[in-house]
């Protein structure tokens, strides 16, 4: 069998500047971290720390030279090794490359998201980290393989969104974003336009954007002092996917559930992932979590 390697070089932080570097503890340069991605199993480490300032592999630190709190990486490393019978055909040992490159894309982009969760001057959660270098290597041989896949492959190609108009542009200008439209955008991105997607956090953002769009919808078209109100009928219809049938047939006269019933039953679905990850812990796939945020979007849009 050969023994097969595949390593990737990764930027720490989006921008390597002062204030913008990410910041880790001394501890963590000095453990690597494995995890199990499908068939493969990654390691990623920051450079190792060996006790004394200034250190190779580091913009700088926090703290006394002689006593640093913490460190600022320039960069962090992923690797997998794996096995493959010597004699395979070329054609199934690049898509054995290529799924190696995904497991270790995948985990870097959670270690990723880690570092900005805390630190979210260093990126946005769902941003691939950048990669410095991608090599391959049959070790058993001592060969360089060819890795194919790009150093920083694109992002997903999207089409059919909606253009921008002047009314959306002169409205954005005058009042800004409405909140719950900021939110469902980037529900959609992290569904939609990340090699890095973040089902459960799109859900949560969705679900948010679409009850709180609906109820600031129908209040704005109630006269002041109107009965009943959007919220005494909230307390006669409970569910967030009332707002866009029974409560929305008082305020608007039309609803959601007579309108698109396919619309209205998969709405039900984004408020009950929302319910199953909030009681239960449960995330969604990521291609249940893309078409419920898409019913996100049309419901609002109907509502609006």
């Amino acid at each position: 069998m050969n023994e097969i390697r595949v390593e990737a070089v990764y930027q720490a932080s989006s921008e390597p500047t002062v204030g913008r570097m990410c910041d880790i503890d001394i501890a963590l340069a000095s453990r690597p971290l494995t995890t199990t991605v499908g068939a493969f199993d990654v390691v990623l480490a920051f450079p190792k720390f060996e006790g004394r300032l200034p250190a190779e592999g580091y913009h700088g630190w926090l703290g006394d030279e002689d006593a640093p709190v913490a460190l600022c990486p320039t960069h962090f490393t992923a690797h997998t090794v794996f096995t493959l019978p010597p004699a395979l055909d070329e054609p199934i040992v690049q898509a054995e490359l290529k799924a190696a490159v995904a497991a270790i894309r995948f985990a870097a982009a959670r270690l990723s998201d880690a570092l900005r969760v805390e630190q979210p001057s260093v990126g946005m959660v769902g941003h691939i980290p950048k990669v410095l270098s991608l090599t391959a290597t049959n070790i058993t041989q001592g060969l360089p393989l060819t890795v194919p896949e790009p150093l920083n492959p694109g992002y997903p190609i999207v089409r059919g969104l909606p253009v921008l108009t002047a009314d959306i542009a002169m409205s954005a200008l005058r009042d800004g974003l409405p909140p719950a439209r900021a939110l469902l955008s980037q529900a959609r991105y992290l569904t939609q336009s990340t090699n890095s997607p973040q089902p459960g956090t799109a859900i949560l953002l969705a679900a948010v954007a679409a009850e709180t769009y609906a109820k600031e919808s129908l209040k704005s078209r109630r006269p002041p002092g109107s009965t009943p109100s959007v919220r005494s009928l909230q307390q006669i219809h409970g569910t967030a996917v009332d707002l866009y049938g029974p409560i929305a047939k008082v305020v608007i006269g039309r609803s959601l559930e007579q309108d698109d019933p396919a619309l209205w039953s998969s709405l039900g679905e984004l408020f009950r992932a929302r319910n199953k990850m909030a009681h239960q812990l449960t995330t969604p796939t990521h291609p249940d979590a893309r078409q419920l945020v898409i019913a996100a979007m049309r419901a609002m849009d109907w509502i609006g």
